[in-house]
């Protein structure tokens, strides 16, 4: 085979189509960022698989060249993923120029003239998110692995070229790679991304051949690629559940309530359902029908403090003895309605309206077979025969009596004897009667001025009052009025009148 000497200066119009490759590449990855409506995703403990397609050039002679490439990754932290990537890449440069003592690779105008480069990357890699709860994912991404390059004829034939002492070798290699890259991820779904990548991948000595006797020149000789830049669009799709912290079923990013107990029922919203509403988890709650209000332990079981039936929270009576039956609201029963508790009560079925003493048994402080309360006559002298409510059956005091009989001596509030007896019949009933309140009111007619009718009017009421209390009567009961000539209750006209309007009343005021 010949191989004939060219110039290894690019034409111009090498350099025009490097320059709409990289501009297209540009073109294609805003036009990805604009019109794809994006989502967050979470990716932890998710596998990715992905596949992308773009441009990749190595410098020298070798052209801008189609790449494609695939990988697989893990999600081990919503910043952090590990992956194996691979890449293929293959390219067109120049021809060899074996007329030196050694082959130099230079320039080839004709199609038919040019070298073919085929780059097998295979690499491990890891992967930094850095804005893994945004709308779209910026990442880095760095890793090591292996680049298997082979250079072909236009046939797909081997090179063969001389080492320093002539011998012939495979125009191929394989290097060690160091991987430095970034990109960005927009969610089409929580499944599926698209986006854009660029990565350079370093060729280092690591592994390769071309030393000792293979070192005919080096990258300057032989244009041996000192390393692979690529730009191009992504897509990846997830596999996997998704990140579920508290293992209740609901992504994280979806979960409202992240901090859930084990084993508790959720809704779709990833918080806790408690169906009874007593703060125990459905799933938790090991009795999962407790009425609304109740107190509950830990397991959603009832707390009843005193043991009565009625759970605490609804019990309005919480210390109620164990021996004691209560009502629905946990208050011990009191069946007669007397204030006192049946467990404490020694007389039950007492009548309703009695007073009774701490026993629940009934009071009689007069002891007239009326218990206080329903008793209208309290204080009734002993052995009086009494009516149902209490009242002695020989007496009564009306609510508004005149006195008749009581008479006072002419312009005096002296009593007359005869007044006394009419008296003493009253003080006997006042005393049946302990209970009882008056008013003694004192009336005279309109004979003479009216200033001395009211002065007179007193007196005589105030005559009766203190009589009664020296005959026994409480004084606390009484009270003395003077109305003068202002109630009359006859005409003042006759003398008939007159002498009726010059009365005493007694009026009960309770």
């Amino acid at each position: 085979m010949t191989w004939f000497l060219r110039s290894r200066r690019k034409s111009k119009q090498e350099v025009i189509v490097l320059q709409k490759g990289f501009k297209t590449v540009i073109v294609l990855a805003l036009v990805l960022m604009l019109t794809i409506p994006v989502f967050a995703a979470e990716t932890t403990d998710k596998i990715g698989i992905g596949a992308r397609g773009g441009l990749f050039l190595t410098g020298g002679e070798w052209k801008l060249g189609p790449m494609g490439g695939a990988e697989i990754k893990f999600g081990i932290h919503k910043n952090w993923s590990i992956g194996l990537v691979g890449m293929y890449g293959p390219t067109k440069g120049g021809m060899l120029d074996l007329t030196e003592d050694l082959p130099m690779m230079v320039a080839a105008d004709e199609d038919d003239d040019k070298l073919r480069i085929r780059h097998h990357i295979v690499e491990l890699a890891g992967y930094y998110n850095i804005t893994p709860d945004a709308e779209y994912n910026f990442y880095l991404t760095a890793g090591v692995g292996l680049d298997s390059w082979r250079v072909r004829d236009k046939w797909d034939n081997k090179v063969m070229i001389p080492d320093v002492n002539g011998n012939m070798f495979n125009f191929r290699d394989q290097q060690m790679t160091l991987m430095f890259g970034a990109g960005v991820e927009y969610f089409l779904i929580d499944e599926f991304s698209v986006g854009g990548a660029l990565r350079y991948h370093l060729l280092t000595s690591a592994f390769s051949d071309f030393k000792d006797d293979k070192d005919v020149g080096g990258s300057d000789g032989l244009d041996n690629p000192p390393g692979v830049f690529e730009i191009g669009a992504t897509i990846t799709a997830y596999l996997g559940a998704c990140k579920d912290d508290d293992k209740d079923g609901v992504c994280n990013e979806e979960d409202k309530c992240p901090e859930t107990p084990k084993d508790c029922i959720v809704d779709e919203a990833g918080c806790p359902l408690d169906g009874d509403g007593d703060g125990v988890c459905d799933g938790l709650d090991q009795c999962p029908n407790t009425p609304r209000g109740c107190k509950v332990d830990v397991n959603g079981c009832l707390s009843d403090s005193d043991n009565d039936g009625v759970c605490d929270g609804i019990d309005k009576c919480p210390d109620t003895p164990e021996i004691a039956k209560v009502d629905a609201s946990g208050c011990p029963l009191d069946t007669d309605g007397d204030g006192v508790a049946d467990y404490l009560d020694k007389c039950p079925g007492t009548p309703k309206g009695c007073k009774v003493d701490k026993d629940g048994c009934e009071i009689d402080s007069d002891g007239d077979g009326v218990c206080d309360g329903l008793d209208k006559c309290p204080g009734t002298p002993e052995g009086l025969e009494v009516d149902n409510t209490g009242c002695p059956v020989a007496y009564k005091v009306e609510k508004d009596v005149v006195l008749i009989g009581v008479t006072f001596a002419v312009n005096s509030a002296n009593l007359t004897d005869n007044a006394k007896v009419e008296l003493d019949k009253v003080v006997e009933s006042l005393n049946a009667l302990p209970h009882t309140r008056l008013e003694i009111q004192g009336h005279t007619d309109i004979t003479g001025s009216h200033e001395r009718n009211m002065e007179l009017s007193q007196k005589r009421a105030q005559s009766v009052v203190d009589y009664f209390v020296e005959k026994g009567v409480e004084g606390s009961r009484l009270t003395a009025k003077g109305y003068g000539p202002d109630r009359p209750k006859y005409d003042n006209k006759t003398a008939d009148g007159r002498d009726k309007n010059r009365r005493v009343e007694m009026i009960r005021i309770n």
